[in-house]
């Protein structure tokens, strides 16, 4: 019994000691940077630089939904129940 419980908390251990070394070698960009998103009182306005373009696109507040630029997700602007001076402004990026 003694052997068997040593043997399971050594194979319990594997997959962490796998794991615990190894090189990943990456070539060119991990990660692009986020669209900045700026809120006026009746719109927002979405800034996204790809590929050494900025493109700014303005969404009136009263829109429920609508993709962003470069077609990297939706933005979507919601009003707090009771409150109509307050917004929601959810981005989702694909």
């Amino acid at each position: 019994m003694r052997n068997l419980l040593v043997l399971l908390s050594g194979l319990i251990m594997l997959p962490t000691a796998i794991a615990a070394d190894g090189t990943i070698t990456f070539n060119g960009s991990v990660v692009e940077s986020v669209c900045d998103t700026s809120t006026q009182l009746q719109q927002a306005s979405i800034n996204c630089y790809r590929n050494g373009v900025n493109q700014v696109q303005t969404i009136a507040m009263s829109q429920h939904k609508q993709a962003m630029p470069y077609q990297l997700g939706t933005v979507s602007i919601e009003t707090v129940k009771n409150h109509a001076n307050l917004k929601i402004v959810e981005v989702t990026y694909k």
